[in-house]
């Protein structure tokens, strides 16, 4: 029985992953920091001219590692596999860990929305005013809607003046989209919903996120593995190991949630 929870639900709502090149400690992205412009021009007179500016954002590449020792009988004679349980094991801790180092990023990086109240008109309103302002930092429209545990049962629990489930019902009327207690995935007023238990579990500052892809730079290496023997007792370590480099390319992009 393993009770650790695998998924990675912020890294997949920001379109998972690119692979980290083969060598290096740092990842330079390039970002255009002054447009160019485009104006209005009579004939014969000199065009709009305003030199592109461009910039460097620099990402790190870190180690996400975790060791375990074991003896050769349960390696040998553990039924089922101790070494496959073992492995889902650490696999999992290893999706955590790289999954709560890319909130953290967001939460560093990202933008503070304006204030709003722990309910659904709260929630509804942080959409209102975060959705469009992604659209105004970054040229693209936001794609997803990231929230911890407490807002989910927020969502799950809402009902209107009627008693009638805003977000979980067969055949509404005055639907804001769907949030069910079977899936980690919905809809929260025309955004994809992704539910990610490392976030914060209470609905206070960072406990949801609006973003577009775009405003935040993943690169991922293949999970490694290996293994050796201790000499002293014949035991084996095994390690799991990754790089990552993860880095706010637009704040703007990555609109977090503020309690009134």
């Amino acid at each position: 029985i393993d009770t650790s929870i695998g998924a990675r639900p912020t890294i997949d709502a920001l379109g998972g992953a690119r692979t980290l090149p083969a060598s290096g400690m740092t990842i330079s992205h390039p970002k255009i920091t002054t447009n160019g412009t485009v104006a209005l021009t009579a004939e014969g007179a000199a065009p709009s001219e305003t030199g592109i500016v461009s910039a460097y954002v620099n990402a790190t590449v870190t180690k996400y590692a975790g060791l375990q020792r074991y003896s050769q009988e349960l390696l040998l004679r553990a039924d089922p596999s101790f070494f496959d349980a073992m492995l889902e094991n650490m696999t999992r801790a290893y999706n955590g860990a790289t999954d709560a180092a890319v909130i953290a990023e967001i939460v560093s990086g990202g933008t503070q929305a304006t204030a709003q109240a722990a309910t659904i008109a709260g929630l509804q309103a942080y959409v209102a005013q975060a959705a469009p302002a992604v659209y105004a930092g970054t040229g693209e429209v936001a794609s997803a809607f990231i929230a911890g545990t407490s807002v989910w049962s927020l969502l799950i629990g809402s009902l209107d003046t009627t008693g009638r489930s805003i977000f979980n019902a067969a055949a509404p009327m005055n639907a804001n989209g769907q949030s069910a207690p079977r899936s980690l995935r919905g809809d929260m007023m025309g955004l994809d919903l992704w539910v990610d238990s490392k976030m914060v579990s209470t609905t206070i500052d960072d406990c949801a996120f609006i973003v577009t892809p775009s405003a935040i730079a993943i690169y991922e290496s293949p999970v490694l593995q290996l293994s050796t023997n201790v000499p002293s007792s014949g035991e084996i370590e095994t390690e799991l190991f990754g790089f990552m480099a993860v880095k706010t390319l637009t704040g703007a992009g990555l609109q977090r949630y503020n309690l009134t």
